[in-house]
């Protein structure tokens, strides 16, 4: 996510904003809130809008945004932007920018239990800052402590349904019992502070959560993760785990925690441009409502949120009374049941949509089975796991109430009736662990794995999952025989897949041979540099050489500086390596070091500053300065630039020298940049596991401490593999191999998630039929999609964004089909009408699919050097395409 983040303009000129739209103009006819509307506050409440015509139940829905068609005037329908005070160092306006084994605390698990036979059936049709303390558990009794493991219950049938799509039928994989080379999550990149004589330390604004502990073991806390709105504001936004959503209720009589899932066809399109701008599903539907007779006969205030093991897949959450009455949820992506464990409190499951009836399927081990018809006619299961006997009922149309107090009982539903659920009734994931690996006899495959930890008992000794179609189309022989008929939509990412198993593996194609010079995937191609590429370049890099890298990179912005940087390091790159001109390189890799020795120094304009409260190196500026820098906005994308250009300068810095000096001097500031965004370790005590990397959903997340009804949210695609791609660069620089393999693991599971979510091939099957003919998301959010740009609807921005910067693994990522398919239907039709930086980048782009026509548009005599995006040079643009031509 991010303000605004167009190309900069030329150095020296006056950028033009053509989208003002004001925050004054924001109404309720806007999509559910970007983050700069609802920023530490919630969206005004929505009016009740019927789903569709033929839709008669209870559910709200925001109404439809008003959108117009494709118009001129981009100015009105992008969100709002920051205001933004020029530089005071610079002429231009910038106005427009805009492990270890580790002791969990958790409640204990549910003891053993006695047999249950009771099997009834029941029905109901509508017409009958201060210091914090750790949350305490209530101690109790019990036969053990900690965490009990999923055993199988029973000797009933443990057979899985393994029935799958015929395309999944067809896919082959190889032999997943290959030697393979692990990759180290355990062992940090370092464990030193950022040093207190270069940064200065303070506390963020945002305070952590009340009723959040950091401990010694998780001493940081994850800033842009799925679970970030229950640290935020009111605590009253959704969050997403996938399939489903939760959130916070006070409304009365609602006090709990709401649940709910939304279907295919109760998602909202625009239905005013064709491709529709954008889709959505509505939100804060509350199907369910895990309550309790003791929380509504309390005020609001009496319950809190309490926030324990929070790490970057899984976080565990309490709704309290008081210490010893309390819902224990635990959070985990991909969970199959939306699990509360009750303790002193009498359950209750209300509903806003309405309940039309409860039926008992079965009752057996202690478990019942129920179907709930709701209002809506749509039927989930609950099961119910209680020691002792507990009978719950239809008390109001919109209640169900349990008969009696209960302890350690467990509540969970599913949105499907398939019976193969049963196998995993009972059991319920608290965490999830991943691992990797590359396999050492074809180093261009890999594995990783979500192994998840399990509380409970289940008939199968495992959990149920839901897999997104990026795992689902790559999963290992093994766990794909774990699988299940059952689907079910998630807001964005497609139908997610049923799976009976507490490890899903997935095998992926990494680019392990994208390294420092320019690849292509375009079948018969063959890199060589012609003697005309060579005097082409040589031209180029004499003229940009001489540009002033100090002063062009003094901007008071880490991303705009960031990308100078690595602008001036791609042409010393060229310079050295493919132009051997020792000549150029000795001018420029002085000024390189120059102006990259005050950001080492940190005497930009805007400083960094370690922020104690979260765990986190952060701009100094306000909340809108930097894209929102100061609260973890596009941390990945600003870093990863800088991370970048100190690569390229160590590396050619080392031949030049022929030593490591520079390398030894400045590698603590890159890797606390790398250490901010994509620390591996929980063992690092200063920054959290992955901030940006959201390893189940397959990409990063750029959206920080912003409370948003419509969740985190990502823009630029491309920046995301230009942040992996630094890990990558730093790794070979510092002959770090297992950077390098994170690296490269990530970059292979963006190429799998990237093209079914924000790149779309004609055949794309998992986004709506109809919007895949944008070619590309715009912004996609955890719960919309919208085909435009925070800075502009253009569709060169909106296009290109996914583009930006043109690298070695852009054409690992972007394949020839797709680009191709990009230029014939959508770009080649504007391309002639650009004017500006966004033409280089169109036409460099090019190059994944027709190297020869990127090559004559940058090699003509008299090229416009208005073209050139300020993160673009020409002798990168000639490099990249030329060694293809």
């Amino acid at each position: 996510m991010s303000y605004n983040r167009p190309p900069m303009p030329p150095h020296g000129h006056t950028a033009n904003n053509d989208n003002q739209a004001s925050h004054n103009t924001i109404t309720n006819d806007v999509p559910p809130p970007y983050s700069e509307h609802d920023t530490l506050k919630l969206p005004p409440p929505l009016p009740s809008r019927p789903l569709s015509p033929n839709y008669s139940g209870n559910e709200n829905t925001p109404p439809l945004p008003s959108r117009p068609g494709s118009s001129t005037s981009d100015s009105q329908f992008a969100p709002a932007l920051p205001t933004r005070p020029p530089s005071s160092n610079s002429n231009e306006s910038r106005d427009n920018y805009s492990g270890s084994n580790r002791r969990r605390q958790m409640p204990p698990p549910i003891p053993a239990r006695s047999p249950n036979n009771s099997s009834y059936s029941l029905s109901y049709n509508e017409t009958s800052s201060t210091k914090r303390t750790q949350p305490s558990i209530p101690s109790r009794n019990y036969e053990t402590s900690g965490f009990t493991k999923c055993v199988s219950s029973s000797n009933q049938d443990n057979t899985i349904d393994t029935s799958v799509s015929t395309r999944m039928e067809q896919m082959t994989l190889g032999d997943t019992n290959l030697p393979k080379t692990m990759i180290d999550f355990s062992t940090p990149i370092s464990t030193m502070a950022p040093p207190s004589d270069i940064f200065n330390f303070k506390e963020h604004p945002i305070p952590l959560p009340v009723n959040y502990c950091k401990t010694t073991e998780i001493p940081t806390v994850e800033t842009n993760k799925f679970y970030g709105n229950m640290f935020l504001g009111q605590q009253r936004c959704p969050i997403w785990t996938h399939p489903y959503s939760l959130w916070l209720t006070k409304e009365l009589p609602f006090i709990g925690i709401a649940t709910t899932h939304i279907r295919e066809e109760q998602r909202v399109f625009d239905d005013k441009n064709d491709p529709p701008q954008f889709f959505f599903s509505p939100t804060n539907i509350k199907t369910f409502v895990f309550s309790s007779i003791e929380f509504t006969n309390a005020t609001p205030d009496q319950t809190s949120l309490n926030f324990s093991n929070v790490k970057h897949m899984s976080v565990q959450l309490q709704l309290k009374l008081n210490d010893t009455q309390f819902v224990w949820f635990p959070i985990v992506q991909g969970m199959g049941f939306v699990t509360a464990i009750y303790y002193n409190l009498t359950p209750s499951l209300q509903s806003a949509v309405g309940y039309r009836s409860i039926d008992i399927i079965w009752s057996k081990n202690q478990v019942t089975k129920y179907h709930i018809r709701l209002e809506n006619d749509v039927v989930w299961t609950l099961y119910v796991t209680s020691q002792e006997p507990v009978t719950i009922s239809v008390v109001e149309r919109n209640k169900i109430l349990a008969d009696r107090k209960v302890n350690g009982c467990i509540f969970q539903l599913v949105a499907d009736t398939n019976d193969k659920i049963d196998l995993a009734a009972s059991c319920y994931q608290v965490d999830a662990e991943l691992k990797a690996s590359i396999l050492d006899d074809d180093p261009s495959r890999a594995h990783y794995s979500f192994n998840y930890e399990t509380n409970g008992i289940s008939s199968s000794g495992k959990p149920l999952l839901y897999a997104l179609p990026h795992h689902f189309d790559y999963l290992t022989p093994e766990t794909l025989n774990t699988s299940i008929n059952s689907q079910l939509a998630s807001t964005v990412y497609g139908r997610m897949s049923g799976l009976v198993t507490d490890n899903i593996e997935m095998e992926i194609v990494i680019p392990n041979e994208v390294q420092f010079e320019p690849f292509s995937t375009i079948p018969n191609r063959t890199k060589r540099y012609s003697n005309e590429v060579l005097d082409a370049m040589s031209n180029a890099a004499r003229k940009e050489t001489q540009g002033d890298v100090i002063n062009e990179s003094n901007l008071d912005s880490m991303y705009f500086s960031g990308k100078v940087l690595a602008k001036y390091a791609w042409i010393l790159y060229c310079c050295h390596f493919i132009l051997k001109d020792k000549g150029l390189v000795s001018n420029l890799l002085d000024q390189l070091k120059g102006a990259l020795q005050r950001f080492i120094d940190n005497k930009q304009i805007l400083p960094l500053v370690y922020d104690i409260t979260w765990g986190g190196l952060i701009s100094s500026g306000n909340e809108s300065q930097d894209f929102g820098n100061p609260y973890y906005n596009d941390h990945h994308f600003h870093y990863s630039y800088h991370v970048i250009a100190a690569a390229i300068v160590a590396k050619v810095d080392e031949e030049v020298s022929g030593t490591h000096q520079w390398l030894e001097r400045n590698r603590e500031w890159v890797e606390l940049l790398i250490r901010d965004y994509a620390n591996p370790s929980v063992n690092d005590p200063y920054f959290p596991v992955f901030r940006s990397f959201d390893w189940y959903n397959g990409h990063s997340w750029a959206k920080g401490l912003f409370e948003s009804g419509d969740g985190k949210d990502e823009e630029s695609s491309s920046e995301d593999v230009n942040a992996s791609y630094a890990l990558k660069l730093w790794g070979l620089t510092t002959h770090n191999q297992n950077l390098i393999n994170i690296a490269d693991i990530q970059l292979g599971i963006l190429k799998t998630s990237l093209n079914k979510y924000f790149l779309y091939q004609d055949n794309n099957t998992v986004e709506p039929l109809d919007f895949i003919r944008n070619k590309v998301s715009g912004i996609l959010f955890e719960n919309k999609i919208d085909h435009t740009t925070y800075f502009g609807n253009k569709i060169e921005y909106i296009q290109m964004i996914h583009s930006i910067p043109i690298i070695p693994p852009s054409s690992f990522i972007r394949s020839p089909v797709f680009v191709r398919e990009e230029w014939e239907q959508i770009l080649k039709k504007v391309v002639d009408n650009v004017n500006d930086g966004w033409k280089g980048i169109i036409m460099l782009n090019v190059a994944l699919f027709d190297p020869d026509l990127s090559y004559r548009f940058f090699s003509e005599p008299n090229f416009n050097v208005g073209f050139l995006d300020n993160g673009q040079s020409l002798t990168w643009s000639l490099a990249f395409c030329g060694a293809y031509t």
